[in-house]
């Protein structure tokens, strides 16, 4: 069964290791196989465990946040000179940086630059976010984009263990395919008449 065409060559590599037969690069680089593949999985494991640790910190952030910041209506001053417009990519050409006001929960008349869609006429208010003091903060992220943050962390990590293992055995393969080819050598030396062979 091991020695049938229609076998991976990855699983016949790891006959060696149950017969223990076959030549020392073949049964090296089954054991490599066989502790990459271990370590694979360990990282899986361990990469789900971070991601879900990841996503419960996040998810507890965000709560506290939700209680501590607070949306509020802000209206937009066009007659106050805006302090610029926002460049950069794509999607920020679409968007303006202008003036707006709003009231503090002491009361106090508070101000920022918020962003708002570029266009012909701009809207009278927009929703801003704030802390207790009533100073512009970011808005608290939703379920869904703290569920995306901490995947795509996951995934970001799990590519980078694999990559990193896919390397290991990209060196060790090319490391043993030399031994093998200096096995090929000696054992063809004799053949040849070659007493020099390495």
């Amino acid at each position: 069964m091991w020695g049938s065409g229609g076998v991976p060559r990855r699983l016949r590599l790891v006959k060696p290791i149950v017969s223990r037969s076959g030549r020392a690069p073949d049964r090296l680089e089954a054991w490599v196989i066989v502790v990459l593949g271990l370590l694979a999985a360990a990282s899986i494991a361990l990469v789900s465990v971070l991601s879900a640790a990841d996503y419960s910190r996040l998810a507890a952030t965000t709560a506290t946040e939700a209680h501590s910041r607070h949306p509020v209506s802000a209206t937009l001053r066009l007659d106050i000179p805006l302090p610029g417009r926002t460049t950069g990519g794509a999607a920020a050409a679409d968007l303006a940086s202008v003036t707006a006001v709003w009231n503090a929960p002491d009361g106090q008349s508070r101000g920022g630059v918020v962003q708002v869609a570029a266009g012909p006429v701009f809207p009278e208010r927009v929703q801003v976010w704030t802390d207790q003091a009533g100073r512009q903060v970011a808005p608290p992220l939703s379920g869904s984009e703290v569920f995306l943050t901490a995947v795509l962390g996951g995934v970001l990590w799990e590519s980078a263990a694999l990559a990193a293992l896919g390397g290991v055995y990209l060196i060790s393969r090319h490391l043993l395919d030399k031994h093998r080819a200096r096995l090929w050598e000696r054992a063809l030396a004799p053949l040849r008449g070659d007493a020099t062979a390495p």
